[in-house]
């Protein structure tokens, strides 16, 4: 295995472990070889800095003493190769880090599904890990990606769970432990007493009915379901704005490069 070197550098140790350990998971999971060093300052890391040196480098950009903005502008100087992850708890630098050619930014305190996503997108693959439904029917292991389920339902002494592709799972869950899990993710909608539904799937709700895709449907509480509409309209809004926003910094990053 190659392995990737990557710096943290934040001046509060507990923010420093934490992501470490989250880093360690991803490695763990991933069976990935990360060799992870810690600085407690900007100027610590620049002592002995030289390009090639890290893959990645995760930077605070408040901490006492030179900021991790002032840090990046001397480190691109010399090396425009190496993947800056800015650390912030603001999102008031965020033009000034593609500036700096920022691969993207964590939010703190550090969430182990944002580091994952960023890892993913750094190595070019997909981590389910974190956003799946685990459960065994008849022996058989199942790890079914929250973006694959279409619906779950209570029934006498277990779940039935609905993918995307047509098939229906009947493990041995109790409802409320498939809630925990699941609501984890925005995209699930309790709208009866034992029926979850996913609103990507979402085709309609009339007279206390919610119509789903590949003809999938479920009652649903007749007295909430204007505010069911009104959820899974403004879900799909935030979905739209999300990614034109995307669209529109990637655009941004572009002209100004």
């Amino acid at each position: 295995l190659i392995t990737m070197n990557i710096a943290i550098v934040d001046d509060r140790k507990e923010d420093r472990e934490k992501l470490g350990g989250i880093l360690l998971k991803y490695a763990n999971a991933g069976n990935e070889k990360l060799n992870i060093q810690y600085f407690e300052s900007a100027e610590a890391l620049l002592d002995n800095y030289q390009p090639f040196l890290y893959t990645i480098l995760f930077l605070d950009i408040y901490m006492d003493g030179m900021s991790g903005m002032q840090a990046a502008e001397i480190i691109r100087k010399t090396d425009s190769d190496v993947i800056l992850v800015f650390l912030t708890t603001s999102a008031e630098h965020h033009v000034a880090a593609l500036h700096n050619h920022a691969f993207d930014y964590i939010e703190k305190p550090a969430k182990q599904v944002q580091v994952f996503r960023i890892m993913d997108d750094i190595l070019k693959r997909k981590t389910d890990l974190t956003q799946s439904l685990s459960f065994s029917v008849n022996r058989t292991e199942y790890h079914l990606a929250f973006f694959d389920i279409v619906a779950v339902s209570a029934s006498a002494h277990n779940v039935e769970i609905y993918d995307k592709h047509g098939n229906t799972y009947a493990p041995r869950l109790t409802f409320s432990s498939v809630c925990d899990e699941i609501f984890q993710d925005k995209r699930f909608l309790l709208i009866l007493r034992g029926v979850i539904v996913n609103m990507d799937f979402i085709q309609s709700f009339k007279s206390g009915v919610c119509y789903l895709e590949s003809g999938i449907e479920f009652p649903c509480n007749l007295r909430k379901e204007k505010q069911f509409v009104s959820t899974w309209q403004n879900y799909i809004f935030q979905k739209y704005m999300d990614a034109r926003n995307s669209v529109l910094e990637y655009i941004s990053y572009n002209d100004n490069f």
